[in-house]
Order: C-alpha cells, then structure tokens, then sequence
C-alpha cells in the first residue's frame, strides 16, 4: 500500500516520491539507518531508498533526473497575463498577445505558445479570417460572370440527376427503367 502523504500520483499511472520524503530519507541515512528500515518507515521498498541515497552521494541532490522536455519559456505570470487578455478582449489574436507579452518581459513568445497556453485553460484566441484580397478587375468579372448564368437556375429544372454511370430511360426492347 503506498501512502499518499509521502507519494504523488503521475498522469500516466506511476507514483512519484515528494521531496520532503527524499529529504527524511537522506536525513535517516546520515542518522545511520538501514536502506531497508528507511524503506519501511516512508513506505517505499529498499531499492527505491538505495537510488535516492546514491544520487545523494554522486550529485548532492534528491530532485529527479532532468525532462526530456524544453524548459517552459512563460511564467505563471505570464501565463496569467495571457488567460487575462484573451477573456478581457474575445477579439485579440494570439499573435497581439505575443507582442504585447513580447514588449511588456521583452523575450520572445510566439503566437504558438500563447495558443498552447490559452488552450491548457481550455480558451482559445481568435483566429484571424485570411482571405484573398480582390481588386476592382476581379469584382469586375466575378459580377460578369455571374450576370452570363444567372438563367442557369430554370435550366437545372430540366436535368435529372442520378449517381448511376449509366442511365436510360428507354430500352431497346421497349421498356422503360429508371
């Protein structure tokens, strides 16, 4: 049975040791006490209490073994400057909440990080709508092409449609399929 005072639960369903447990651990061994009477005290086996000892003796600390992850570019203030932008102000996009966070730390944040963020909160920045810009030419012949099939619609009342290959309505033997 593993304690939850001395333990943490992972996402992924593995246990993690808090740090006050490894600090009570290197304290008992200083004390003198056995790997397996420390196990028995903190709830975790000898084994567990040998690597943290060891790491204590080769590193001089009890802390975990480096992410494989980039360290996190934003802080929790930041963080908290972000959420606060982007529910103040639903039309702000997460690239003007990049450079505002940009000019205000003057360390760079991309937009994608900003998104990241607001979506660990479960918000979301306004997408910006990209279009193409038309010219007066392209208005120009949109509208004429659209003024040459205007009368398309009373044509297509005369079309059958049909997801067959092949339709005919009259067969050589007389009959008529459909």
């Amino acid at each position: 049975m593993i304690s939850l005072v001395y333990c943490t639960k992972l996402r992924k369903g593995g246990w993690v040791i808090r740090n006050a447990v490894r600090g009570k651990i290197v304290a008992y061994r200083d004390y003198g006490l056995s790997f397996r009477k420390i196990g028995s005290r903190v709830g975790r086996n000898q084994t567990t209490v040998m690597r943290i000892c060891d790491r204590w003796m080769q590193e001089g600390t009890t802390d975990r073994r480096g992410r494989s992850h980039l360290p996190q570019c934003t802080t929790s203030r930041e963080d908290k400057q972000i959420v606060c932008m982007a529910v103040t102000d639903n039309s702000v996009t997460s690239r003007a909440i990049a450079q505002y966070i940009e000019s205000v730390t003057h360390h760079s944040v991309s937009a994608r990080t900003v998104r990241r963020r607001l979506q660990q909160r479960g918000l979301s920045a306004r997408r910006p709508l990209l279009g193409l810009p038309l010219t007066q030419n392209h208005r120009r012949l949109s509208r004429q092409w659209c003024d040459e099939r205007w009368m398309w619609g009373a044509e297509l009342n005369e079309v059958v449609f049909t997801d067959e290959s092949h339709i005919g309505l009259q067969h050589h033997n007389g009959q008529i399929r459909v």
